[in-house]
């Protein structure tokens, strides 16, 4: 614990004194600082140990500055505390680096813990000795053992990047598909031909009027009521839903309603893995709308299953499922899927909640209830990046 030095950086001078006495009391070296600019001075200048630093602040704020020491000293561990907490804030902190997210008004022992708990785990964390990488003799190859250098010389550097260890020219291959940017999606022609489609993408308008004489051929409205044990009028039921979901009901609504948004022309795959039905049928209201095709399921083993017999573009992920809890359902999708983002959704959200399931690889946490412009923000985001 000896000889650690923090760093407290809060625009408040009482808080700074605060703290800098609850760790000299401990036995840390601790120095204060009223803003990010003279923080940054002083980190320059003094190897510390750990960094603690209040959210807002004037001109440069706590994940600004956050942002600043994880981009060059990214060794450094840093605390962020706030009297302003909220999930969004303690999600996006975390995303960034920031050790710990502590909540104001907090006491001498939550402080001391989180400070010994950080400054702990950089004492226990081992150290990485690389070794560099043993020189390989500059030569084209064992059986014509020529220089790099030599070939240059009497032919051109464009020759000798075409071999390898062994003299054979590497054969150069070309990419079968390129993303086009009309049609947003991977495409044989811009290779072929060169050049963009002009206009419609050739591709969505064939899907487009597939799905039209699909659409046609089986479903068709009627003025009566849409099912006699569930007698709703067309028109209250568009209004309240969408004329798409209409679309795939007749008399006997059920067997259809689950073709609702298949044949609509969708750019993304999504799993949503919720135990309340309610909750599913919401979110596959909202990500229908936004060009997404939704799989929903109520049941872990089945949401398992799901994943490995299809590709996500995102996945939503409730906190608490029957059978197994969230958190581990989200650790074992990021082992198996690292590269499928997860959104955790949970009517049970707290900070150090949200905290956890994004140091285990959650894109975001969002608390219910929620409204349809979060979710919609959130995908849009999530399938941007």
């Amino acid at each position: 614990m000896l000889n650690k030095k923090i760093l407290v950086v809060d625009d408040e001078q009482t808080v700074c004194d605060s703290i800098n006495k609850i760790l000299s009391r401990k036995g840390y070296t601790v120095e204060n600082s009223l803003n990010a600019d003279e923080a940054m001075s002083k980190i320059k200048e003094t190897n510390f140990d750990l960094v603690i630093t209040d959210l807002m602040m004037p001109k440069t704020s706590g994940i600004e500055l956050l942002q600043i020491i994880k981009e060059h000293y990214p060794e450094l561990d840093v605390i962020v505390v706030t009297g302003y907490a909220s999930i969004d804030t303690a999600v996006k902190a975390t995303k960034l680096g920031a050790s710990e997210y502590l909540s104001k008004p907090f006491t001498p022992e939550e402080l001391t813990t989180i400070s010994e708990k950080v400054l702990s785990k950089k004492k226990n964390k081992p150290t990485i000795i690389t070794e560099a990488p043993e020189k390989k003799e500059d030569l084209i190859d064992v059986d014509l053992p020529f220089s790099e250098r030599e070939i240059t010389k009497a032919t051109s550097r464009d020759y000798v990047d075409t071999l390898s260890r062994s003299d054979v020219p590497v054969a150069r291959t070309q990419k079968r598909t390129a993303f086009c940017n009309t049609g947003q999606r991977e495409c044989r022609r811009l290779v072929t031909e060169g050049v963009e489609c002009a206009g419609e993408c050739p591709i969505i308008k064939k899907e487009r009027e597939r799905a039209a004489k699909t659409t046609k051929g089986i479903f068709q409205k009627t003025n009566e009521l849409i099912d006699v044990d569930m007698p709703f009028n067309y028109s209250e039921v568009e209004r309240l839903i969408g004329a798409e979901y209409i679309d795939c009901l007749d008399h006997s609504d059920y067997p259809r309603a689950a073709l609702y948004g298949k044949n609509t022309v969708t750019r993304h795959s999504v799993l949503v893995v919720d135990d309340e039905p309610i909750v599913c049928h919401s979110l596959r209201r909202i990500l229908t709308k936004q060009s997404c095709a939704v799989d929903e399921v109520f049941d872990v083993d089945i949401a398992t299953q799901k994943m490995k017999e299809n590709k996500y573009d995102v996945v939503f992920l409730d906190l608490k499922m029957p059978k197994k809890d969230g958190m581990e359902i989200l650790k074992s999708f990021k082992e198996e899927y690292p590269n499928t983002p997860v959104i955790m959704i949970s009517g049970f959200a707290t900070i150090d909640k949200a905290v956890e399931a994004t140091r285990l690889g959650a894109y975001q946490f969002i608390p219910k209830p929620f409204t349809p412009e979060e979710i919609k923000n959130v995908t849009a985001e999530v399938l941007a990046g």
